[in-house]
């Protein structure tokens, strides 16, 4: 699919501008929490438009024709990118009344651009015309990123030059590889003037290779003393039988069956979440969308009114059911070969944690793996307090980076030791920098 038209464009510049707060919207919030810009990026099919939220770098490094923009993808399938926003990686956290903001010192906007985008198509604020608008396979939301990614980059001359990183967390292990893949194959195709400046992808926690991932769950509740060796072995033979309907393609049979697997873990475990195995209770998430849908909120920030905002979509979800045990390893293959990834993991996530990624990394097809696997470990502290942050092993272009006193929602679980990997990934210094680390494990 061709970028966004000129047509595209020029509808969008007419009917949206940056946010001012009006008197009511003021109430809510503050002048410094509102986005730079936000509203919505017409998409293909007719009619429809993702939903954006902007804030531009606070305290960049870099002059702002050169200042990195990093588009933030949630996961789901169909859970809003405003969670990322308003609870994880954003400016402002909503408290737990509902109704006031709180500055995040962790915001992953100090140095970079941060643009969120509610997607797939039905997710969040981006209301679908109909039901069957609803994407149901990554082919499809990546060639919507890119066109909404298009409208975004048209609003302001400078920011197509600027390095452009696209990251996410959780399902987004599946939409960052199929887009960023998709924008790389299409750039050579578009005059110079449209190419998208992609310069990196980052995943966290990450649902990419589920018929690898799901073969881990026993072995990582086993080994952390959560379930003895009869509940493994039970477990096992759920995760063969997912398995084995991935093999045969039978994909909606295959999520059903990783259902089971996950319930199964959960009861055995009795666990509040298996996001994270520390927690005594869920990630309180429900004070967002309580703020979400007060229309103060809506108005300031260009959403429509008769929208209700979910959390995560229902009907999303049930439209990519049969994508859930995809996998999208080829894509994230065609990536090493022509930009940087970085995937990271939480230490205490047991449903898309290290193990797991460990599974799949090693069915990687690409030539710098053996270098990779070879590469030295290192322990990272961070700058601020020099306390234990977690583990980075890089080589070539890629890093791969485990999260101490973190779960699945890393940003929200230890937001300095994220801020700091994220900046200093993107930008190539500590760890990530010449001499951080990258190399060979050095001989005994």
């Amino acid at each position: 699919m061709a970028p966004a038209s000129p047509l595209f464009v020029l509808v969008f510049l007419a009917v949206t501008a940056p946010l001012s707060a009006s008197a009511g919207a003021a109430l809510v919030f503050p002048d410094e929490a509102l986005p730079t810009k936000s509203g919505y990026l017409p998409i293909p099919p007719a009619n429809a438009s993702l939903f954006f939220a902007f804030y531009e770098a606070t305290r960049p490094l870099t002059p702002p024709a050169s200042t990195p923009l990093l588009l933030w993808l949630q996961g789901g399938p169909g859970c809003s990118g405003l969670v990322g926003n308003f609870f994880e990686l954003g400016p402002y956290f909503v408290n737990p009344d509902s109704v006031h903001l709180s500055p995040n010192p962790f915001a992953w906007n100090r140095r970079f651009g941060l643009l969120f985008i509610d997607s797939p198509l039905g997710t969040g604020f981006s209301a679908a015309p109909c039901p069957a608008d609803i994407p149901t396979n990554q082919s499809v939301i990546a060639v919507h990123i890119l066109a909404a990614l298009q409208s975004f980059l048209a609003l302001d001359p400078s920011f197509r030059a600027r390095p452009f990183f696209l990251t996410g967390e959780s399902y987004a292990g599946k939409y960052v590889p199929a887009a960023g893949a998709h924008i790389l194959d299409v750039n050579p195709t578009l005059p110079e003037a449209l190419r998208v400046n992609l310069r990196g992808v980052a995943i966290g926690n990450g649902l990419t290779h589920p018929v690898a991932q799901v073969a881990t769950h026993a072995d990582a509740a086993y080994f952390s003393g959560l379930i003895n060796a009869w509940q493994k072995r039970e477990l096992e033979a759920l995760q063969a039988e997912a398995v084995a309907l991935t093999r045969a393609e039978r994909w909606r049979e295959a999520a059903d069956a990783r259902g089971r697997v996950l319930s199964r873990l959960q009861n055995m475990t009795g666990l509040a979440t298996l996001y994270d195995a520390a927690k005594q209770r869920p990630y309180r998430t429900d004070p967002v969308g309580a703020f979400l849908n007060r229309p103060e909120a809506k108005a300031a920030l260009g959403a429509r009114g008769d929208v209700a905002w979910e959390e995560c979509s229902d009907a999303v979800g049930a439209a990519m059911h049969a994508d859930v045990m995809r996998s999208v390893v080829p894509q994230v293959e065609s990536l090493l070969r022509r930009t940087r990834v970085l995937l990271y993991q939480g230490v205490r996530d047991l449903r898309d944690g290290v193990v797991s990624t460990e599974a799949w990394l090693g069915e990687v097809r690409w030539d710098g793996l053996p270098a990779f696997l070879d590469a030295d470990r290192a322990v990272w502290r961070t700058r601020a307090d020099g306390e234990l942050a977690g583990y980075v092993q890089r080589s070539g272009a890629l890093a791969h980076v485990v999260v101490y006193s973190a779960g699945h929602l890393v940003p929200a679980d230890n937001g300095l030791a994220a801020q700091e990997m994220i900046e200093d990934w993107v930008l190539g210094t500590g760890l990530f920098g010449r001499r951080g680390g990258d190399g060979r494990r050095r001989a005994a």
